[in-house]
């Protein structure tokens, strides 16, 4: 499964390592908005899964709807 950006904006951390396993709802990922504010917002986990490849890093800018990285079932 391919996790996805919700809205545009800068990569500020990725929160998670290749391999990891992690919670759900549990946060992937920190953007930071284009909007006026720079609204900071996280990328969470859908379920329970495994980090099987990161896409970005920090610094990345992304689309709306680009990808972010990929999970799997855990282990």
């Amino acid at each position: 499964m391919i996790i996805r950006a919700e809205w545009p904006g800068y990569v500020v951390d990725v929160l998670v390592a290749q391999g990891q396993e992690v919670e759900e709802d549990e946060a992937l990922v920190l953007l930071e908005g284009t909007d006026s504010g720079h609204t900071p917002f996280y990328s969470n986990a859908p379920e329970a899964c495994k980090i099987k490849r990161l896409i970005v890093e920090e610094g990345d800018f992304v689309e709306e709807d680009e990808e972010l990285l990929e999970v799997s079932e855990p282990d």
